[in-house]
């Protein structure tokens, strides 16, 4: 049995329990890490900066900015009026509406890169509270670190794509549920954080029913029930307005045409098309059929069926086995490549030393950090006596993240699971693997020390 000792009282074996030198070791990771991000933005030239994802962010918000309509629409530039849609969620449009309407658009871009290189930086900060909620201290400066020098999180900040603000509205929401413990207005508020965060990634959105079970069954949190509610309602007070704004404009509550576009681009076992690897990351693009039934749902889902009925062990093995592997997979697929969305023409990536020496060290840990993180996951639900932790917070936290990232995971069997999209869950990724990674190292401790001999 491992002894459930609090996280702060495992500091001494790893740490000086000093917190001025925790936090200036902190503060060194936080100025270290934001340098990296300021350098590779200033540094890096992109061939094309507004690719096909950035082009549709930058027309809503644009559109928006100039004509008071939301819409993905190009046709504003030459003079004629945009046409509402919802095809996107509206975060990150409405964060780059905010740089539209208060830089100069020849200073837009470089502005907005920077701001959200800072934003990087802060959620580093975050990361750091999160972890620091279920883990001892050395781990959760551990689980800093790793996030600070993960390339993906460095190099998503010079592209015009909204992983760099899902990364930090979804630490925000974890962070938040920090202080959810007593009352239920708390959780009224952690309700719209978390709705943020799915207005940013609608993928998110889902979530909110095991959150809310999740607190539901808490049982150390007065007025569980309560809170569990009000979790919801503070969702929906968010959710409502834009909800609304699409069946007054569109006459429906959401478009499901991006949700079934995804879905139909993840029937390809392995990405490819027929097998032929000339089509790799880019399999609906040769497929003539692709068009046909990835207009609406219903025949998205058909399509899944009849591909299963004809080769079922194959559908089987790639929606089971292959999209979980592929999704936590480090290469970005759909993509240039490694750790870009769109080719660059310079990168500090692709000279300078510490650059290239943190891309190897992150790379040669990523199999390990996603084993571990499994391990962590699991053992989060093991009985009590087991866990590394004690105590309710602790505990909570722990299943929270080992909750988000299950369901991130079985999410992305069911659409395309480009690994790309996992990059914003490094984080909670690096978290739950020393947790695990702590989990073993308690079991280890236990079990080889010799317990005193009973007298007489």
């Amino acid at each position: 049995m491992v002894a459930n000792n609090p996280p702060q009282n495992s500091n001494r074996r790893f740490l000086p329990t000093s917190k001025l030198f925790q936090w200036i070791i902190l503060l060194a990771i936080l100025v270290f890490g934001g340098w990296m991000r300021i350098t590779v933005v200033q540094q890096t030239q992109v061939y094309n900066p507004l690719g096909p994802d950035a082009l549709h962010y930058f027309n809503y918000a644009y559109n928006l900015v100039n004509f008071g309509v939301y819409s993905k629409d190009s046709s504003a530039l030459n003079g004629i009026a945009p046409v509402s849609d919802s095809y996107r969620p509206p975060g990150y449009p409405l964060f780059l509406a905010f740089f539209l309407a208060t830089v100069p658009l020849k200073y837009f871009l470089q502005v907005l890169l920077l701001g959200q290189a800072f934003l990087s930086t802060l959620a580093l900060l975050l990361t750091f509270f999160v972890a620091r909620a279920f883990l001892p201290v050395i781990l959760a400066l551990l689980v800093t670190l790793l996030t600070a020098l993960t390339p993906h999180l460095i190099t998503l900040n010079h592209y015009v794509l909204s992983e760099s603000l899902y990364t930090f509205v979804l630490l925000a929401f974890l962070v938040s549920t920090r202080g959810g413990d007593s009352r239920w207005p708390a959780w009224f508020a952690i309700g719209i954080v978390f709705c943020a965060g799915g207005m940013v990634r609608p993928a998110l959105f889902y979530f909110v029913i095991p959150m809310a079970g999740l607190i539901w069954l808490r049982r150390e949190l007065p007025g569980r029930k309560k809170a569990a509610l009000a979790f919801v309602v503070g969702f929906l007070l968010l959710l409502t307005p834009w909800s609304l704004r699409n069946k007054m404009v569109l006459g429906s509550w959401s478009d499901d045409k991006y949700l079934a576009s995804s879905m139909a681009d993840g029937i390809y076992p392995d990405f490819v098309y027929n097998g032929n690897p000339k089509t790799f990351g880019f399999a609906h693009r040769y497929d003539p059929r692709r068009k046909e039934f990835s207009s609406s749902m219903a025949l998205v889902l058909k399509e899944i069926k009849d591909r299963f009925s004809k080769e079922p062990m194959l559908h089987f093995k790639w929606f089971v086995l292959g999209k979980p592997s592929w999704f936590w997979s480090w290469t970005i697929v759909q993509g240039a490549g490694d750790i870009f969305v769109y080719p660059v023409v310079s990168s500090p990536y692709f000279e300078q030393k510490i650059f290239k020496t943190s891309h190897r060290l992150l790379f040669s840990l990523h199999r390990l950090a996603v084993f571990l993180a499994i391990l962590g996951s699991i053992l989060a639900w093991l009985p009590r006596k087991y866990q590394p932790i004690s105590g309710d917070r602790p505990l909570f936290m722990a299943r929270l993240l080992s909750l988000l990232l299950c369901y991130m995971t079985v999410v992305h069997m069911a659409v395309l699971p480009c690994p790309r999209y996992n990059i914003p869950l490094r984080p909670e990724l690096y978290c739950m693997a020393l947790f695990g990674l702590w989990g073993i190292y308690r079991q280890l401790v236990d079990r080889l020390t010799p317990k005193p001999k009973p007298v007489g």
